[in-house]
């Protein structure tokens, strides 16, 4: 019979250390005021951060935990060994099988334990915001990863600090100014590397990467076995110069690993937009540049948003060398901001080949968009079609498009005004043109004039209401005819309205829908889409609405009358056609002196108010809008621009919530600590 082998573990002794380390923390009074210091600052400032930001998320307030941790820390720290040493009580824990380095290991790891439980009830914060937004959990949860992280790296320098120093109050004093060199040293050129700060916002944003995991567990590593060397050699005296070769071969792999590039896709996206990550799309169009690109982002240095700037532009320059960037502040650099014509904080400029674009928000789709059109060199000007009764592209009104013109000026697109009654042709730098609810008739010269532009592979968007002008002459040729009635469709009307349609139907997989979840039209007519006999015509369905709604042709009935001429749904409410054909001229992208592709597109919708100022920003009217203008111009592998941030997600807030925020965070919380320490002391003072 053989007998039990016994296990030897790498630290002998530490958890034995660290388990009466942190009883020690439970049951005196002094850690409970650490820590309702600690929740008490923390608390004001996720009360200040969500009631200015009013964002259902953790980024604002994640970053300024390290500061509370830097306070905090070295305080907790301080008398890990030097109260020890000093009270003569270290010969005794190492009398009692415990070893140098088990001693520092678990009180490093007793350390870590209490930071991560005071921590524990910041996770009330995330209810709040659960209750009253919809955030993005995931970037929240590595963003508390990189919290404990940032703990692990403060407590070994703490534990360090300890070591090297004779007393608590210098080792606190010592340990806090390394903790603030190392966090001022991300605004110097020359020892950015050292910061902690970069690499934490990696965490917050909810986009860490490799290079990060080997900063905080380099930096770790190294000070805690700098300062198992140093106890070692504290005591014995012989082999200090054998303790002194561990540390310095730990700190010279640290230094080599950190200085590895790390690959650009190292790097874990957690958002659910992966806003921080490049798509296999836009690393094929960043490939395809051959030109100089500069991109500059007008955001106040050292704000969250600068440092998301940076880590999103980073990539751009590390798929291809030719992209630079640069992120500075609109309010100091007024000579650049006049330069690039930029307005206003948040603006982003893309220059390349002579021309620029000046757009928000900052997102990958928005720079390749942007980068695409500036490199091709082929600019869209759409022509707006006026003179009878069209909207107009400057009507700020409900009816009106100025935001339709906005949103084409945000991806590029110019637009100017035609007015079909006075012009003799088509210019030739129209990319495409654009009838925005006509309501008088065209005469017999326009329509002509209308068909020469589009046999000449002319590109054409119609938005008509139902009760316009009879537009067939153009369209017929095409396949597709406007039908007299509004669409009903009590299934999907909106606030009981059924002729105010959510529109969730596309039965083409087509440019013009792509990323489209659902757009929003009142009062629309419907479509017929039989194809026309005709060589090289395509002619598909892009939007329709629901089995249950019907065309209904007598707007007082309002009911479904197959015999008065109604029309049963699914109806068309959008359609495209196309014009193909391979020639020795026409339509290409490519230089070269091949044959190449003539196309005439039209776009038909049986709504003009789909696209008003009043609908545009509902749904996804806008990107399909967009969407459109780019298919007609053949440029439909470009991504629309939204109007607003993809990742912004609004918290709601009250007054009576705000103050049941302020109420909880900065006092019920906090008041938890409290109370523990009242009852540590008064147990304590019972026996």
């Amino acid at each position: 019979m053989t007998g039990r082998q016994k296990v030897v573990l790498p630290f002998p002794g530490a958890l034995r250390v660290a388990r009466r380390e942190f009883r020690s923390y439970l049951f005196t009074p002094w850690p409970y005021g650490v820590a309702a210091a600690f929740l008490v600052l923390t608390g004001v400032l996720f009360y200040l951060v969500s009631d200015g930001s009013r964002e259902a998320s953790l980024r604002f307030w994640l970053p300024n935990l390290a500061f509370v941790l830097l306070v905090t820390v070295p305080v907790m720290t301080s008398r890990l060994i030097a109260d020890e040493w000093r009270s003569r009580h270290l010969d005794v824990i190492l009398g009692r099988g415990v070893s140098p380095s088990g001693l520092i290991i678990g009180k490093w790891l007793a350390a870590v334990g209490f930071f991560v439980t005071v921590m524990l009830p910041t996770v009330a914060y995330i209810g709040f915001l659960a209750r009253w937004g919809e955030p993005d959990y995931l970037p929240m949860v590595s963003g508390y990863a990189g919290a404990v992280c940032l703990i692990a790296l403060f407590c070994a320098v703490g534990t360090l600090a300890s070591t090297l120093t004779p007393t608590a109050v210098a080792a606190g004093l010592a340990s806090f100014a390394v903790l603030v060199g190392a966090q001022l040293a991300g605004s110097t050129g020359s020892l950015h590397g050292l910061s902690f700060q970069p690499h934490l916002d990696d965490f917050y944003r909810g986009a860490p990467e490799l290079s990060d995991l080997v900063y905080f567990a380099s930096g770790t590593a190294v000070c805690l076995i700098l300062a198992i060397g140093a106890q070692v050699g504290r005591l014995r005296l012989t082999d200090r110069l054998r303790a002194l070769v561990g540390p310095a071969v730990a700190l010279a792999v640290a230094l080599g690993v950190n200085l590895i590039p790390v690959p650009a896709d190292a790097r874990v996206d957690l958002t659910s937009t992966d806003r921080f990550t490049l798509s296999h799309a836009s690393g094929e169009v960043l490939k395809a540049v051959r030109v100089p690109v500069q991109i500059t982002v007008f955001e106040p240095g050292g704000s969250a948003e600068a440092r998301d700037a940076k880590v999103l532009l980073r990539q751009f320059h590390q798929h291809n060398a030719l992209i630079s960037w640069r992120v500075i502040d609109f309010s100091n650099t007024p000579g650049e901001v006049a330069r690039l014509g930029a307005s206003d904080t948040g603006d982003v400029v893309v220059e390349a080949r002579g021309g620029r674009e000046v757009f928000s928000p900052l997102t990958e789709e928005t720079v390749t968009s942007a980068i695409t059109r500036l490199v091709r060199g082929n600019p869209q000007l759409v022509c707006a079609l006026a003179g009878h009764g069209e909207r107009e592209l400057d009507d700020s009104a409900p009816g009106g498009y100025e935001l339709a013109r906005q949103a084409m000026k945000d991806n590029g697109i110019t637009a100017m005004r035609l007015d079909l009654t006075v012009a003799k042709s088509v210019p030739k730098e129209c990319t495409s043109l654009l009838m925005p609810g006509p309501t008088g008739n065209l005469a017999g010269r326009e329509i002509t004039m209308l068909n020469n532009y589009l046999a000449a592979d002319g590109k054409l968007m119609i938005l008509d209401d139902p009760g316009g002008p009879d537009v067939s002459a153009i369209t017929a040729p095409y396949g597709l005819r406007l039908l007299p009635g509004v669409v009903v469709d009590p299934s999907r009307g909106v606030a009981g309205d059924p002729t105010t349609l959510l529109v969730n139907q596309f039965p083409t997989v087509s440019p013009v829908v792509a990323k489209v979840a659902g757009v929003q039209m009142v009062g629309s007519g419907g479509i017929t889409t039989a194809a026309a006999e005709r060589t090289g015509l395509s002619v598909a369905k892009i939007a329709e609405s629901s089995a249950k709604s019907w065309l209904e042709t007598d707007s007082t009935k309002m009911a479904f009358e197959p015999s008065r001429g109604d029309r049963g749904g699914p109806v068309v409410l959008a359609a495209t056609a196309d014009v193909s054909q391979v020639l020795e001229h026409g339509e290409t992208r490519v230089s070269g002196n091949g044959p190449s592709i003539a196309r005439t597109r039209l776009v038909v919708v049986a709504d003009a108010d789909w696209a008003c100022n009043a609908l545009l920003p509902e749904q996804d009217n806008r990107r399909m809008f967009i969407n459109a203008l780019n298919w007609l111009a053949g440029e439909e592998d470009l991504v629309v621009i939204g109007g607003d941030r993809p990742d912004l997600r609004r918290l709601q807030l009250t007054e009576g919530r705000r103050h049941l925020l302020g109420a909880v965070s900065m006092a019920g919380i906090p008041g938890l600590a409290v109370a523990g320490g009242l009852g540590c002391w008064m147990r304590r003072r019972k026996r």
